[in-house]
C-alpha cells in the first residue's frame, strides 16, 4: 500500500509539473513560429521612417552642371503584395556644385529646403523568411528651394521624371503598437526630363538616394 501510494503521489506531481510547463512551452513555440514566418506573406501595408543622403544633379541646355547634396528624412509606405507605393522626403541641401566648383549652401542662401517624391507600383517577395524585398517603378519629382542671402541670387529647381525604388525589410521579432517592428535599407534612382521652373534651361538630370528605414508596423 505504501509503494502504491508513493507511486500515485509521484505520478500526480509529474502530471502537475507537466501541466504547469505546457503553457510556457506552447507560448515559446508560438513565438518561434511568429519570428520565422514571412512578413504577413507580403499582404497588408508597410509603413516606415527613413533617413539618409540624397543627391540630385542636372544639366542645362548651355552645358552647365548643377549638383545638390542633401540630408533627408521621410516616409515610405506601400499597400499589398502588388500595389501602390510612395516615398516622400524633406530635404536639407548642404552642398552645391556648379561646373566643378563646390559651395556650402549655408554661405549663400538664407533658407535651405526641398522635397523629393517617388510614387509608383511595387512588388514584394521573400529573400528569406524574415527578409522581405520590395521594388517598383514610378513617377519622380525633386524640389530645391534656395532663396539667396542679400547680394546673392535665389535658386529654385523642380526636375520631374521617372524612376524606381527598392526596400529591404528585416523582421526583428520586437513589437510596437501590437505590430512587428522592422529595420532595413532603401534606395531610389530617377532620370529627370523636365523642370517647369527652368523649362527653357534643363536638358536632363539624375537623382539618387539611399539610407536606413525603421518600420512602424505591418498590417495584414
Amino acid at each position: 500500500m505504501r509503494r502504491g501510494g508513493a507511486s500515485g503521489t509521484l505520478a500526480l506531481a509529474l502530471a502537475g509539473a507537466l501541466g504547469a510547463a505546457a503553457p510556457a512551452v506552447a507560448e515559446a513555440a508560438a513565438a518561434g513560429r511568429d519570428a520565422d514566418e514571412p512578413l504577413g506573406e507580403h499582404d497588408g501595408s508597410r509603413h516606415a521612417l527613413a533617413v539618409g543622403p540624397h543627391a540630385t544633379t542636372f544639366f542645362s541646355e548651355e552645358g552647365s552642371q548643377y549638383t545638390f547634396l542633401s540630408g533627408s528624412v521621410g516616409y515610405l509606405g506601400s499597400l499589398g503584395a502588388r500595389g501602390p507605393f510612395v516615398h516622400v522626403f524633406a530635404l536639407l541641401p548642404l552642398q552645391a556644385r556648379q561646373d566643378g566648383r563646390v559651395y556650402a549652401t549655408g554661405d549663400y542662401y538664407r533658407r535651405r529646403s526641398g522635397g523629393d517624391l517617388l510614387l509608383g507600383w511595387q512588388w514584394r517577395w521573400s529573400v528569406r523568411p524574415d527578409l522581405e524585398a520590395e521594388a517598383g517603378p514610378g513617377l519622380h519629382g525633386t524640389l530645391v528651394y534656395l532663396p539667396g542671402k542679400p547680394g546673392y541670387r535665389d535658386f529654385s529647381a523642380l526636375p520631374l521624371g521617372v524612376g524606381g525604388g527598392a526596400v529591404l525589410r528585416w523582421r526583428r521579432g520586437d513589437h510596437g503598437f501590437s505590430q512587428p517592428i522592422t529595420i532595413g535599407a532603401y534606395c531610389a534612382a530617377a532620370y529627370d526630363l523636365y523642370d517647369p521652373l527652368r523649362a527653357d534651361d534643363l536638358a536632363h538630370g539624375f537623382t539618387f538616394s539611399t539610407g536606413f528605414v525603421l518600420g512602424l508596423g505591418v498590417s495584414r
